[in-house]
């Protein structure tokens, strides 16, 4: 990520942590997957940007939230259309 796509009013250490920690997500999940690059890394940069804009610096938790948080929205996909098709 861009460090010019991580909130300005982060300090330069945070900002670095934030760049780090998305790309060890997005490479943990696109090592084995072919995924579109751009709704992942948006996901995971929310994530990440969000934990970090209230004070967490741990880099292994910030990595484990987003890395979740990313899964359980395809598992919400997945049941969303899972229910419509058993309504269609």
């Amino acid at each position: 990520m861009p460090l010019s796509e991580i909130p300005k009013y982060f300090n330069p250490d945070t900002r670095r942590l934030v760049e780090a920690t998305l790309e060890e997500a997005w490479q943990e999940l696109n090592k084995d997957r072919h995924l579109d690059p751009a709704p992942v890394r948006a996901k995971l940069r929310r994530t990440i940007v969000a934990l970090a804009a209230v004070g967490e610096t741990d880099a292994r938790k910030l990595k484990w939230f987003a890395l979740h948080a990313w899964r359980g929205a395809i598992q919400a996909a997945q049941a969303e259309n899972q229910k419509r098709m058993r309504a269609a």
